[in-house]
C-alpha cells in the first residue's frame, strides 16, 4: 500500500493546510506524505522497512508488525515529543501523515488495533493490500489529488 499511503497522505496534507495557519505549505505537504509510509517501519518486507532493514528487523522483532507502532500511541508519542522540543513545523505532519497511514490500514482486511496495546480490537475493511480494490482505491484518490489541485490552481489564478 505504499504508494496509496503516500497519495492519501498528499491528500490530507493539501486538506489539512485550510484547516491549519501553515507558512511553509509545500514543506508541510511533503512531510505529511512522508510520515504517512512511517508506521511501515515495523515490517522488514516494506518499502521503509526495506531502506532501513537493521532499524526495521529490530522494530519489528520487539514489536511485531501492525501491533504497537499501528495504533494512536506512536503519532501521540511523537507529536507531544515534537511540541515539546518546539518543532510543531515537524509536530503537526507527523502526525497527521502517520495517523493518513492508520486511517488507510483500517480499511484493509488486516485491520488496525488502534489502542493497542491496552485493547486488542481490531478496525477492519474489505481491502486485500496490493490487489484489485487497493489499485481502484489508490486510482480513486489519484483523481481526487489532480482536481482538487486543479481546483486551487485556478482558485489562486483567478483570486
Amino acid at each position: 500500500m505504499f504508494r496509496t499511503h503516500l497519495a492519501f497522505g498528499f491528500l490530507i496534507g493539501l486538506l489539512t493546510l485550510n484547516l491549519l495557519d501553515i507558512k511553509y505549505q509545500i514543506i508541510f505537504v511533503l512531510l505529511v506524505m512522508t510520515f504517512s509510509s512511517l508506521p511501515d517501519i515495523d515490517h522488514p518486507k516494506s518499502k521503509l522497512g526495506r531502506i532501513l532493514i537493521p532499524i526495521s528487523i529490530i522494530i519489528n522483532l520487539i514489536f511485531k508488525h501492525r501491533k504497537f507502532f499501528h495504533s494512536l500511541f506512536i503519532p501521540l508519542i511523537l507529536f507531544i515529543l515534537f511540541k515539546y522540543l518546539n518543532l510543531e513545523i515537524i509536530a503537526f505532519p507527523i502526525a497527521i501523515g502517520y495517523i493518513s497511514h492508520l486511517m488507510g490500514d483500517s480499511i484493509t482486511k488486516e485491520g488496525i488495533a488502534p489502542l493497542y496495546p491496552l485493547f486488542k480490537f481490531r478496525i477492519r475493511g474489505p481491502i486485500k493490500t496490493g490487489k484489485f480494490l487497493e489499485n481502484i482505491l489508490l486510482t480513486i484518490i489519484m483523481v481526487i489529488n489532480l482536481v482538487y489541485i486543479a481546483y486551487l490552481i485556478k482558485l489562486s489564478f483567478f483570486s
